[in-house]
């Protein structure tokens, strides 16, 4: 039907369902062909941080990587194919065991540097915190869906939406992880605005929630010495050493495995500040393109968003989106030393696998999502 529509129109002419299939699909090529690059990108840069270290070795590095990346792999299928009615059913129940893992890491999870943020089953490490975070979206994006014009309610709207975020970032808090905590909400509470939340009835629930944080993060005298760190940066100091190694790869970069701040000079090289070794290795040409690379996948995500009319696909897209790039601006800003230090990774860079799974498996459900979404209201028409 809709070809036939074309051709009555003229070669020139293309129908708007189709066109915006197109789009869809122009965007979705753009996002894959970034993450692509991210995570061929992180594999290099493992094996350039961890392959010099005595326990490491190149090989190593490049199997441990190249395994997280295959599972991560798996999860970006699974959530590209799985048919969206089955996350729509199952969000809730999957969010709130998500959520019961990050309260079981709190209690009884491994303390690694004073905190109590992962779980180890059959051998195997992980966050629950990036599980959380992605079934979180699926789920605040169906509260969303499900309030309709309640939205605007604040016992319908914004305490059942904001609910699940509250109650997730309290145990975030227990881990203690604040970062992560005061991401979580600041994410929830974005997806809640943009769909229609009105802005006074987060005054109502802000502010107290906000003067609470002030309060726990305040008792706590690492997270006064980040925040000092962070005004007065002093030499030796986490933010010092990654400036310091940023800024001596000049234009090209000393090239790449040549840098010597990643020997135990820049904290986490392998982590939350891998962006500082590929400006040491890669220069400012290298730097650069990671950041175009996660503009390109904010500007196609939301593209995407803009073409999404399903409420529950729109904010699903919108949330994910966000989420990666909101995830990668915190880290950029924190090894720049424009935020004070944060545990959060580098999406598809940072050689956490967790973070990796989790990212991948958004990405999965981005594609699915505005697939699903262009599909059905083109067959609309």
């Amino acid at each position: 039907m809709a070809v036939r529509g074309a051709r009555r129109r003229g070669r020139g002419d293309v129908d708007p369902e189709i066109q915006v299939v197109r789009i869809v699909q122009d965007s979705l090529d753009w996002l894959l062909l970034s993450t692509v690059v991210l995570c061929c990108l992180g594999i290099v840069m493992a094996v350039s941080v961890t392959g010099p270290q005595p326990e490491g070795g190149a090989i190593s590095a490049m199997r441990g990587q190249g395994a997280k990346l295959f599972v991560g792999l798996v999860g970006f299928l699974v959530m590209a194919i799985m048919p969206l009615h089955l996350l729509w059913r199952f969000s809730p129940l999957a969010f709130w065991l998500s959520t019961g893992l990050v309260y079981a890491a709190a209690y009884l999870g491994s303390t690694v540097n004073g905190a109590s943020r992962w779980i180890n089953f059959a051998g195997i490490q992980f966050q629950p915190v990036d599980l959380a975070r992605l079934l979180g979206v699926a789920y605040v994006a169906r509260l969303i869906a499900e309030a309709g014009p309640g939205i605007k309610s604040f016992r319908t709207g914004t305490l059942r939406i904001m609910a699940p975020a509250a109650i997730l970032a309290g145990g975030l808090l227990l881990q203690p992880d604040n970062g992560n905590a005061a991401f979580v909400l600041a994410l929830f509470s974005l997806m809640a605005i943009v769909a229609g939340v009105p802005l006074r009835h987060f005054a109502i629930v802000a502010i107290p929630g906000l003067i609470g944080l002030v309060y726990v993060v305040a008792q706590k005298s690492y997270a006064v010495e980040r925040l000092t760190e962070f005004m007065q940066p002093e030499p030796g100091s986490q933010v010092w050493q990654s400036l310091v190694a940023i800024s001596s790869g000049g234009l090209l970069g000393r090239g790449l495995g040549d840098g010597w701040m990643k020997m135990g000079f820049v904290p986490e090289a392998q982590n939350d500040f891998v962006f500082a070794v590929i400006g040491e290795e890669l220069g400012l040409l290298g730097t650069t393109v990671v950041l175009s690379l996660f503009v390109a996948m904010g500007v196609m995500g939301l593209r995407l968003v803009l073409h999404c009319k399903d409420r529950f696909m729109r904010s699903m897209v919108f949330g994910f989106v966000v989420a990666i790039c909101a995830q990668a601006s915190i880290n950029l800003l924190v090894v720049t030393g424009m935020a004070p230090a944060k545990g959060i990774d580098l999406p598809f860079l940072s050689s956490g696998g967790t973070s990796l799974v989790a990212c991948l498996a958004a990405v999965g459900l981005i594609g699915n999502a505005a697939r699903a979404d262009a599909r059905y209201y083109s067959g609309r028409q």
